[in-house]
């Protein structure tokens, strides 16, 4: 059965990218082979122990393609574990002698697809699927997957179409939550809530945790959306019980958790909360807004460690999450001109209504006419969300006054 948490593996990638107009730091060469530069998060030793088993496997038979993509799934599990971007590289070494084929096997592809999802390669990863799909329709794991990348880039009738090739492939739990997810993108909020009612009735609670998390996430976003904010609490607060009882880390969530209780007030419940998460760019971004509402004495500390981590992703090249260093601009250096000019190139690659909010708040904080490309989305799919719409007021009464 595929897991349906790929569904968000464009859109909780961790790695931060660089803010234009910081300098670069120099780079630090230790002087000795034992000097400490990090201490990485404890993992479970069952699964170092795992990892190393298959990095020895693979010493010996450095073209197998099963043992690779075993090695290589686990360190995705990894990072999607504790956080830690690095573990993607990590994975993408272990398939290095297929990376760059055209027609590497399906396993290969797969992986492939999801690593490119995770730097936002969303083209490339698209094509790997598709190649899947041509040699197997009926891959539910490829097109459930396929639907992600479609998703977040704001192909919403090719993401309905993913899902409902799911019918007939996987748990209705599954078909019906993607299927839902894409009818609250597209006017059609209500109903997806109380379909989403409906599944989780049907599946009970000997469903899969993972499964009930995934529908109770996006119940909540939907429910945040229509501004019904007590029902988005507790479909939240439920998702957050299952990860806490499975003892799993979903950073999704926890951002989208986060992000809730800022809207609200309480970054306190944040600073609490995110306490020992901030391994994740992701999730030390909301800790450091939190801390800047409350004052923190730790703030300015918090705030040079995350803009390190983004030079340190802009020495390695990378140009993804540009969603999480708009808001580091704009929440936290308090740069409008630089929010806004990455919240319109992030809007050229990823359009989730968390980047809608993020342009219309740029928008409203350096030029309201950068918002036109959001109420262009907005004309053309129907999307219901009160918190655009109180955006877009404000946004009005600008242009009214000016």
């Amino acid at each position: 059965m595929p897991s349906p948490l790929l569904l968000r593996t464009a859109c909780i990638g961790l790695v931060a990218v660089f803010l234009t107009g910081h300098a670069w730091a120099e780079p630090y060469t230790p002087s000795a082979r034992d000097d400490v530069i990090e201490v990485l998060p404890e993992t479970d030793p069952a699964v170092s122990d795992q990892i190393q088993l298959l990095q020895q496997r693979l010493e010996q038979s450095p073209q197998s393609v099963a043992v690779a993509s075993a090695l290589a799934s686990q360190y995705i599990d990894l990072a999607r574990q504790t956080g830690d971007p690095r573990y993607y590289g990590y994975a993408q070494a272990a398939l290095r002698p297929w990376w760059a084929q055209t027609e590497p096997p399906t396993e290969i592809l797969l992986l492939r697809a999801r690593l490119l999802q995770t730097r936002h390669a969303f083209d490339q990863a698209r094509s790997d699927l598709q190649q899947v799909l041509e040699r197997d329709p009926r891959h539910a794991q490829a097109w459930l997957e396929l639907a992600a990348i479609e998703r977040v880039t704001g192909a919403l009738e090719n993401a309905r179409k993913a899902c409902a090739a799911l019918l007939t492939l996987a748990d209705t739990l599954i078909s019906g939550t993607c299927l839902a997810d894409i009818a609250s993108l597209t006017g059609k909020a209500e109903g997806a809530y109380a379909t989403l009612d409906r599944l989780l009735m049907s599946a009970g609670p000997e469903a899969a945790p993972h499964l009930r998390r995934w529908a109770l996430t996006i119940q909540g976003e939907i429910a945040w959306r229509l501004g019904q904010d007590a029902l988005a609490l507790q479909a939240l607060d439920a998702a957050l019980a299952l990860a806490e009882a499975q003892q799993e880390f979903d950073g999704y969530l926890l951002g989208l958790w986060s992000d809730f209780m800022l809207a609200h007030g309480q970054p306190q419940r944040v600073r609490k909360r995110l306490q020992r998460y901030r391994d994740s760019d992701a999730l030390l971004l909301r800790y450091v807004i939190a801390s800047k509402r409350m004052m923190a004495a730790d703030t300015a500390q918090l705030a040079a460690e995350l803009r390190r981590r983004f030079e340190a992703s802009q020495r390695r090249g990378d140009t993804v999450h540009r969603r999480e260093q708009a808001r580091f601009a704009l929440d936290v250096e308090e740069q409008p001109d630089e929010a806004l000019w990455l919240a319109q190139h992030n809007w050229a690659v990823q359009k989730e209504p968390a980047d809608l909010l993020l342009l219309l708040r740029a928008a409203l904080a350096f030029n309201p006419a950068a918002a036109a490309p959001a109420r262009l989305h907005l004309q053309a799919t129907g999307l219901e969300d009160v918190r655009a719409q109180r955006l877009l007021k404000r946004l009005d009464q600008l242009d009214a006054a000016a």
